[in-house]
């Protein structure tokens, strides 16, 4: 209440007499204004004073002048509700009529950063000038020139009356600003404090008194951090100074824990200090913490940005998705150049093309925009945005909203399935395995998911070494500047890996592996962000390994290995058929005949124990581990033989599909787990054409091309069966066959090369078992329990083969 006491006495001085407030700066004028009053007539005063002559004729003129201008001046001056723009620009052009010499005087009065002048106006080198300021710091000046200055002296000498009045006038309009400033202020629902240029307090309102929790009286004149020590070295000072040096608007915030209360101080810089402008923004922090909430829990990132594009907000997922904190991000535009994003084909985005640019032009929102963007570290990641305007009651653009969404796996998933889908139509034609791998290798480096691929040779059953590993002519990169690595020393380690577990190997940037350390450090030697390996298998044989690095950040994840071995699993089953095909028209074969009474062999020990004879014309592999036999026993009850199978040594599965009583025997169906002497050969690449055990004695006959590595092969049998031994081999080149031999060699083609191994399987399965003969000896349903399978699967199995089979036999037929 004192306060605005105060403020009401100052008021009325403010509106009191403008001639006595003038009185400090010239006591004359007040004599001159109160002699005009008791004077009615000029003429009078001239009879009084004429006998001082033309001088004093010439003075009483100036005073009388003088006079008049300070009259007019309190008419428009004093008491002004509102701002003072337009008084000042009627009595500036008024001036120079107060003047002698009236015709050539300009006049300039300036108000802050308002200037108000006389068309002809232009400094000289003498003119009348003065400057005041008021209480709030802006600046008040006035300037009077002579556009014909006086002869002989080149300079205009101008009178003691018409300096007093310049400065008169000027102290009269620094009141009257004064007095709007103050006024204008207190109508402000925010505080207002003003420091000079000293940082001492030349005015504080009654709002910035109850925020600074001090009178104006008590601040006045007193050095900022000396009334708070405690926010001195604080961002406050350091803000308040940047404003002062760079002379540019600032501004921070404030929490006062006692209040409860959040303060936004902006801080107006000026020539002779500044003033600070204080916010109550409480409320708007409440909201802003529960919008802060709101954007945290949501699983997309969210970016605010202003109507100017510049980013004013960004939830911690944004951050993780754009690869910067929210600190590097304030302020940055969305055309920043050091945003770098592109489209599908790697292509920069223009920005007339940009979502944000786009939706600032059109005000529509804009869903779905897919966009790659490369983060600061150099990954490189696949975003979807959502971009939406935000506008106020008039139309306008208020706010620029962009959600954001992390599609790199789907993306990169489906890059990476069109990648994969040409190199399947390469397999599905194939006809010689060089000119195949070749293929592959130009093919997945003709996209940007691998920069480098190749594909090393293996042959099954050997040990890898580094002649396996070195570059040959397979190695394709998909840029001259990507170096075609050698790199058998630090691929042999995860590649003998990746033989032996028949598993995907891989190394990453950020995913260190000690096992591949060395070849780790070769990977990003070499610029590379990740490599791989991967096991070329059909039917747990190792083919080859398809070596392939990649520039991209975030290569190799869980789903990319899962696709890529089920590409490998893809060309290992094309290069088993490949060299299939190649034994089965090679000129020359080696035929071998092994012996074995290694009783880990189960039809060895059944053999031996029952005493009998077991011909086992047919093994099929039903999945990774179990193998279905399709035997015929002599001489042995099939229910002895069944307990022998049940036995939980073997825990074996056997089928009666027929049996006689005498002599005792029948065909049977046997389900195993890896514990044949043939199965061992065929996994070998070995064609079984003879397997016999008779009370407990094994023959075994296969044939392999010439060229082989036999006795690698040898090695690999006698390791699962150490009583074995190789008795004969004998190379020879098979003879011509008659046309009804080529029928047979046609469907062996198309079995091997059109059938897929599960169409074989279930084909060889029905054809053992007696599906075909009539009547049936085997059911659908029977086929698809040895095989693991349901009975519609082996029905439509047998249908498809049987279908493929004979369209291509008669394909061939009619050439």
């Amino acid at each position: 209440m004192d306060e605005q006491n105060r403020w009401e006495r100052d008021e009325e001085g403010n509106q009191s007499n403008h001639a006595e407030s003038v009185e400090a700066d010239s006591v004359a004028w007040r004599d001159i204004f109160e002699a005009e009053e008791r004077t009615p007539e000029r003429a009078d005063i001239t009879e009084e004073y004429s006998e001082l002559g033309a001088t004093a004729e010439r003075k009483l003129q100036e005073r009388t002048n003088a006079l008049n201008a300070l009259k007019r001046a309190s008419e428009l001056f004093v008491g002004l509700p509102d701002g003072v723009d337009d008084s000042i620009q009627t009595y500036v052009s008024e001036l120079p009529q107060w003047f002698r010499r009236s015709e050539t005087i300009e006049a300039k009065i300036r108000v802050g950063d308002d200037a108000f002048e006389t068309d002809g106006f232009h400094p000289t080198t003498d003119s009348l000038a003065a400057k005041t300021r008021t209480r709030i710091g802006t600046s008040v000046s006035m300037t009077v020139v002579c556009t014909d200055q006086h002869p002989g002296t080149g300079r205009r000498a101008w009178t003691g009356t018409e300096r007093e009045l310049v400065e008169a006038l000027v102290s009269l309009i620094k009141s009257e600003v004064d007095r709007w400033e103050i006024d204008s202020l207190k109508r402000l629902s925010d505080g207002v404090a003003v420091l000079d240029s000293d940082l001492r307090y030349t005015y504080v309102n009654q709002q910035a008194e109850e925020l600074l929790g001090k009178d104006s009286e008590e601040l006045r004149d007193e050095y900022v951090w000396d009334v708070f020590p405690e926010v001195a070295d604080t961002i406050a000072e350091d803000r308040i100074q940047t404003a002062l040096e760079t002379q540019s608007l600032t501004s921070f915030e404030q929490y006062n824990a006692e209040k409860e209360q959040w303060v936004e101080a902006r801080i107006h810089p000026g020539d002779e200090g500044v003033i600070i402008v204080f916010t109550d923004i409480t409320d708007s922090k409440v909201a802003e913490r529960e919008l802060d909430h709101v954007l945290e829990t949501t699983p997309i990132g969210i970016v605010l940005l202003n109507a100017e594009g510049e980013i004013t907000r960004a939830n911690s997922r944004a951050e993780a998705l754009l690869g910067l904190s929210r600190y590097k991000m304030d302020r940055k535009g969305y055309d920043h150049p050091d945003w770098d994003i592109w489209d599908e084909a790697g292509n920069p985005i223009p920005q007339k093309d940009h979502p944000v640019t786009r939706v600032c032009r059109t005000g529509e929102t804009i869903q779905g925009f897919t966009h790659g963007i490369t983060l600061p570290d150099g990954s490189e990641r696949w975003l979807s945005s959502n971009v939406a305007p935000v506008k106020s009651q008039n139309g306008s653009l208020e706010q620029i909203i962009i959600a954001l969404e992390d599609i790199t796996v789907p993306k990169r998933l489906e890059q990476l399935i069109e990648t994969f889908h040409p190199v399947d139509e390469v397999l599905n034609s194939a006809t010689a395995s060089e000119e195949t791998e070749q293929a592959i290798c130009e093919l997945l480096t003709e996209t940007r998911e691998y920069q480098y691929a190749r594909i090393s040779e293996h042959t099954p059953g050997t040990a890898l070494t580094q002649s396996n590993m070195r570059e040959c002519s397979k190695g394709v990169a998909a840029k001259d500047s990507v170096s075609l690595p050698i790199q058998s020393r630090t691929e042999i380690g995860p590649a003998e890996v990746a033989v032996e577990t028949g598993e995907i190997q891989v190394v990453r940037r950020n995913q260190p592996d000690s096992r591949f350390e060395r070849w780790r450090a070769y990977t990003l030697d070499q610029g590379f962000q990740g490599g791989a390996i991967v096991p070329l298998e059909h039917r747990g044989r190792v083919y080859g390994l398809l070596v392939l690095y990649t520039d991209r950040g975030a290569a190799f994840g869980d789903r990319e290995q899962t696709l890529l071995a089920t590409l490998g699993d893809r060309i290992g089953q094309v290069l088993h058929s490949l060299a299939t095909e190649r034994m089965l028209h090679t000129d020359r074969v080696a035929e071998l005949t092994f012996e074995s009474t290694d009783s880990a062999s189960f039809f060895v020990s059944a053999s031996e124990e029952l005493g009998c004879t077991i011909d086992i014309m047919e093994t099929i592999p039903a999945s990774d581990e179990m193998l279905v036999h399709y035997a015929s026993v002599q001489d042995a009850s099939l229910d002895a033989l069944s307990d022998i199978a049940e036995n939980a040594e073997w825990a074996a599965q056997l089928r009666q599909i027929s049996h006689t009583e005498d002599p005792p025997g029948g065909e049977v169906e046997i389900g195993l787990h890896r514990r044949s002497l043939a199965q061992t050969l065929l996994t070998e690449g070995a064609v079984v054409t003879t397997d016999t055990v008779t009370d407990g004695r094994a023959e075994v006959v296969c044939e392999v091309p010439l060229g082989h590595d036999i006795s690698s092969l040898v090695t690999r049998v006698q390791d699962s069966f150490p009583e074995t031994t190789l008795v004969s081999k004998r190379e020879y080149t098979p003879s011509a066959k008659s046309n009804a031999h080529a029928v047979g060699r046609a469907l062996g083609d198309i079995f091997e090369t059109e059938l897929t191994d599960r169409q074989q399987q279930v084909l060889r399965a029905a054809m053992y078992s007696g599906y075909f003969q009539s009547p049936r000896q085997s059911t659908a349903t029977e086929i698809a329990e040895a095989l693991s399978l349901t009975q519609s699967t082996v029905s439509y199995h047998l249908r498809k083969a049987q279908q493929t089979l004979f369209e291509r036999l008669f394909d061939r037929l009619q050439q």
